[in-house]
């Protein structure tokens, strides 16, 4: 309201913000969001680039686990699994029949890329999907997902974990100086960085960014590999935290 809704064509946001440190939205917050858009003539796009074909188990996050239909997704990564680049937009039949049509005499909506439908990426995108729906792998990732979820947050138990958040295979574990106070790091500490060393040392990768670890695993995942997983990363953060209170970082 602030900008005025005539000089805003567009609102973007990713269903779960990936990169940010895995944010979920407050409940209702996309639903809400939309209504707001749809009221004032504002375009919805839902960023699906992280969320879509199987990351929360679903192919598209916004429909199926926040129950919205937005006006354009985008989405990329898990189209082809990464075998290839590929990325795709996907519009609503409102915009196509508006940009299908001349604006004016002479007019022409065009857009396009040099590699736009590479056949090569397109074949592998439609493997890639060919297999997620073979193997089961929404279902898969829906239950072993749960899995997954319940067992990183047994970690929270532990002297520096402040929070653990996401959903299903997109996952984040914050780090904190102190949970009561929600006190980060000095970020010259690099703890995220210090326990992604420590487990890359024990065969795990992970990544971190400045102090959490954020965790997007294959969806061929199972709990044998979260268990695992869970084990490597309580070790990592315990030779952590002990080195932290070591350097004075932690309250002995």
């Amino acid at each position: 309201m602030e900008l005025g809704p005539e000089n805003v064509a567009a609102f973007f946001a990713e269903p779960i913000m990936g990169a940010g440190g895995v944010i979920m939205p407050p409940e209702g917050y996309h639903k809400k969001t939309l209504e707001i858009c749809r009221k004032y003539g504002v375009l919805y796009v839902s960023d699906e680039v992280v969320t879509a074909f199987g990351r929360i188990g679903y192919f598209f996050a916004s429909e199926s686990e926040f129950g919205i239909v937005p006006d354009i997704i985008t989405c990329a990564k898990g189209l082809s699994s990464g075998y290839l680049p590929l990325g795709a937009t996907i519009i609503s039949d409102e915009i196509y029949e508006v940009i299908n049509q001349p604006q004016a005499d002479g007019a022409l909506f065009t857009h396009g890329f040099t590699y736009s439908g590479h056949p090569v990426s397109c074949a592998a995108a439609l493997k890639n999907i060919e297999i997620i729906e073979r193997e089961n792998l929404l279902e898969h990732v829906q239950d072993v997902g749960q899995y997954f979820e319940d067992q990183l947050k047994t970690l929270v138990d532990l002297d520096i974990v402040g929070e653990v958040r996401g959903k299903k295979f997109m996952m984040c574990i914050e780090n904190l100086a102190d949970k009561k106070t929600k006190t980060l790091f000095p970020s010259s500490v690099n703890v995220g960085a210090r326990i992604a060393e420590y487990c890359q040392k024990e065969g795990l990768i992970i990544r971190p960014v400045g102090h959490m670890n954020i965790m997007s695993p294959p969806l061929i995942l199972n709990k044998q590999h979260v268990d695992f997983m869970v084990r490597t990363l309580r070790k990592a953060i315990l030779s952590t935290t002990a080195d932290l209170r070591f350097e004075g970082h932690l309250a002995a």
